[in-house]
């Protein structure tokens, strides 16, 4: 296997800024994109990381994305934020949206925003991160085009639909949960294919419903949601949340802006925040975190595990490792990003 390139962020942001800039994205606008992105390299996140910037380069050079969006936000009462993203950036939008939802919560509390018309953000987690930063405990979602089968269909309905939860933690890393309402995220099986990987057992159906583990088997035919019946409930309560609340698309009607050449993807996003202080005093609530987090290390091990660990906490190590020795990507994301323009700033 090909030794992976070991990157500063610096330089990963930078390489970003340029390729964007180079197709009409405004300097500012860049950088909010391209630290975003990032953000989620450093965590180990690496499918929603620069692998996503190629994608997005290419739809933002073909006008499939808007480079200059003029984003409107709206807010409807003084806690509700509607946000129409004029087919931006996916990243840019959201970013724009929580500026909007932690001005609104540092007023009144509370904040709750919906998103029509964006794209494809990277990792979730990432931009709620700055509500538990301010004391705050946050959700996000959005929608995705449609590759999960409800149980008992035989097509695609919903999209990977991802959950996003931040909580701070005190003197520990904060709280941070990001998953797909699907058994594997789109993007980990689009991985699991360019690396020649069998994707694993329970992911995916292939086009006529057969249990597969053949990646490429699995883009042309279904992914599975988690759990059953309970993550196919979640990923419709999400799509609600994302797709109908919103005035935009559902799942169903969301574009691929790496195949779509005929509209904007049409993707929607959702944002939630409230300040803890509402209901007991930040302090205790970190106090109560800390003593509930250590109890779940004190707790006793299976064979294997050296500590039981909460969500967020691996991704923190991560992110501390990385940002001292550098995010490694695989030589074919950085060769791809060369190809788009960023070799100087790589430094390659």
């Amino acid at each position: 296997m090909t030794e992976p390139v070991v990157v500063s962020a610096s330089a990963a942001r930078r390489a970003a800024e340029t390729i964007l800039v180079a197709r009409g994205v405004p300097p500012a606008d860049a950088e909010v994109v391209a630290r975003n992105l990032v953000a989620a390299d450093l965590r180990g996140i690496d499918t929603h990381g620069l692998f996503c910037l190629i994608e997005y380069a290419h739809a933002v050079g073909e006008r499939r994305i808007n480079p200059t969006p003029a984003i409107v936000v709206e807010r409807t009462l003084p806690w509700a934020i509607r946000v129409d993203g004029d087919n931006g950036l996916g990243p840019l939008v959201a970013e724009r949206t929580m500026d909007a939802v932690l001005e609104t919560v540092e007023q009144v509390g509370i904040a709750v925003a919906t998103v029509r018309d964006a794209n494809h953000y990277g990792a979730a987690a990432v931009y709620i991160e700055r509500a538990a930063e301010r004391g705050c405990i946050a959700l996000a979602s959005a929608n995705a085009i449609a590759m999960v089968a409800p149980v008992g269909a035989k097509a695609r309905f919903f999209g990977t639909n991802p959950l996003a939860a931040v909580v701070p933690a005190g003197k520990y890393a904060p709280f941070v949960l990001d998953m797909a309402t699907s058994d594997g995220a789109l993007r980990k099986v689009r991985k699991f294919l360019a690396e020649g990987q069998p994707i694993p057992a329970g992911w995916a159906t292939d086009a006529d419903g057969n249990p597969t583990t053949d990646a490429a088997a699995a883009i042309d035919g279904m992914l599975l949601p988690f759990g059953g019946a309970k993550g196919s409930g979640l990923a419709y309560f999400l799509d609600i949340l994302t797709g109908v609340l919103n005035r935009g698309l559902i799942s169903a009607d969301v574009r691929n802006n790496f195949t779509n050449h005929d509209r904007p993807a049409g993707n929607g996003h959702f944002f939630l925040a409230f300040k803890i202080s509402a209901f007991l005093d930040p302090a205790e609530f970190a106090r109560r975190m800390e003593s509930q987090i250590a109890r779940l290390h004190a707790l006793p091990t299976v064979a294997g595990v050296e500590r039981v660990r909460y969500p967020g906490e691996r991704v923190a190590a991560i992110a501390a490792r990385r940002a001292e020795e550098g995010i490694p990507y695989p030589r074919r994301i950085v060769d791809e990003l060369v190809a788009l323009g960023g070799a100087e700033s790589l430094g390659v």
